[in-house]
């Protein structure tokens, strides 16, 4: 609702029952609001209904496998680092 009839609407409510313009105004306003919320209604069900495609997606499963082998380089490397190291420091100490 605008703000102008919402301070219409907190007048007085004598004023506001004379005034037939404004209820006529909020009646209409509020059946505008009504079939907005009706349409985000079935909106939100379209949405919710509709099945997520992209999870069978060439693009996705590549970024995933990408994904996967990075992981295990990455895990790999630390792991040789990590062995290196303590070859290192056994060798120091002999």
């Amino acid at each position: 609702m605008s703000n102008d009839l919402v301070a219409k609407l907190r007048r007085d409510k004598k004023s506001l029952r004379a005034d037939t313009e404004v209820t006529q105004e909020a009646a209409d306003e509020i059946e505008r609001l009504e079939q907005d919320l009706e349409r985000y209604r079935k909106a939100l069900e379209v949405i919710r209904d509709h099945p997520f495609e992209q999870t069978n997606s060439p693009r996705l499963i590549d970024q995933l496998w990408h994904f996967v082998r990075w992981s295990k380089a990455t895990a790999r490397n630390a792991l040789d680092q990590a062995s290196d190291n303590g070859r290192a420091g056994r060798t120091d100490k002999s």
